[in-house]
């Protein structure tokens, strides 16, 4: 994280949770702060990694799950990478900026990730670098998120995923129904979009970006759940993060044969439950039936949206999930499924 940036939020009202999300008001985002109001927040728990150098279109399409030969500069796309037996270390949004390929990632998985590609390079012309120092990463969110941000950016692109540019900034289109925009950037032209944005809009919680992306179905796993889940247990082909028709990458023939087999036992879904214990990431779910040793799901990113209450994305057996009666497993606190904005059917 950028420590001037850091510096600048702290002075402006903000304070540090123990995850180092920055904080504005009171823990939770319900939907009266993150529907179609206009927020504004910190997204610095995600960092930026550069693919820079002749070669690296060619290294990453061997790598990540999705076709990268489908993006350009005015078009991003989800994707992610994975261990040779198939299980996803990381996944992230990859775009691309003046000829290089860029990727949001989880901030506690770039050392992981970095030094697992690496291994790969070998005699190609490709560097990596985390520039999380260097380009700011804010969200905007809300009914009036793109008039909020036409003042930055002239014909800014609309269209979920797609992406604009201009000399100081890069805006990214983020799935939803409500409008909202990943915006990077440098730390002067960050300062000036938040001072802007801030008079119109409420600045917010980091996590409400995580709220949002689990009431959209996105679970962008950490370093808890890193290479536990094959791409389709989290549901990466639903959200158009996995390409079949691409050439080989590492892990890509177990992830072929579950898609084409139909194998899948395992889907990510959203959900809610009430304890009066903490969650973690990582915390198993269970069924009535399951033994002491056995579990059926696993929390993977989770949000408290009240005292005590809290939505979550879950990797869920597909058969429990069906049959209901779902509950933490520590607990034995019920766990309710919520619809998400996509059919769970490939």
């Amino acid at each position: 994280m950028n420590n001037d940036w850091k510096n600048y939020l702290l002075q402006n009202n903000a304070k540090q949770d123990d995850h180092g999300l920055f904080l504005f008001d009171d823990k939770f985002c319900d939907s009266v702060r993150t529907g179609d109001n206009n927020i504004i927040c910190d997204l610095s728990h995600f960092s930026t990694v550069v693919f820079a150098g002749q070669d690296a279109a060619e290294f990453i399409q061997g790598q990540f799950t999705n076709d990268v030969n489908f993006i350009d500069e005015n078009s991003s796309q989800i994707s992610g990478f994975c261990n040779k037996k198939g299980r996803m270390i990381a996944n992230f949004r990859l775009f691309q900026h003046q000829q290089n390929y860029f990727i949001s990632i989880r901030s506690d998985l770039v050392e992981r990730s970095i030094n697992h590609l690496q291994k790969y390079i070998l005699r190609a012309q490709t560097a990596i670098q985390d520039v999380s120092e260097q380009l700011i990463h804010l969200g905007v969110s809300g009914a009036n998120a793109a008039d909020l941000l036409s003042p930055f950016i002239d014909n800014l692109n609309t269209k979920v995923n797609g992406v604009s540019h201009n000399e100081d900034y890069i805006v990214i289109r983020a799935p939803s129904e409500i409008p909202r925009y990943e915006i990077f950037c440098s730390l002067e032209h960050a300062k000036t979009l938040w001072e802007s944005i801030a008079k119109k809009a409420s600045m917010v919680n980091s996590s409400c970006w995580n709220y949002l992306d689990i009431q959209n179905g996105l679970p962008f796993i950490d370093s808890d759940t890193s290479e536990a889940f094959v791409p389709q247990m989290a549901n990466m082909e639903l959200i158009d993060g996995i390409s079949f028709e691409k050439g080989c990458y590492t892990g890509q023939e177990i992830v072929a044969r579950t898609h084409f087999l139909g194998k899948q036992k395992r889907r990510t879904y959203r959900i809610k439950f009430a304890t009066d214990t903490k969650p973690k990431v990582g915390e198993q779910l269970a069924t009535d039936t399951s033994t002491e040793n056995q579990y059926t799901g696993t929390l993977v990113t989770l949000q408290s949206t009240a005292e005590n209450e809290y939505e979550a994305l879950a990797v869920i057996q597909i058969k429990a999930a069906d049959e209901g009666k779902i509950k933490l497993k520590d607990t034995g606190d019920e766990v309710t499924l919520l619809d998400l904005p996509y059919s769970l059917t490939a």
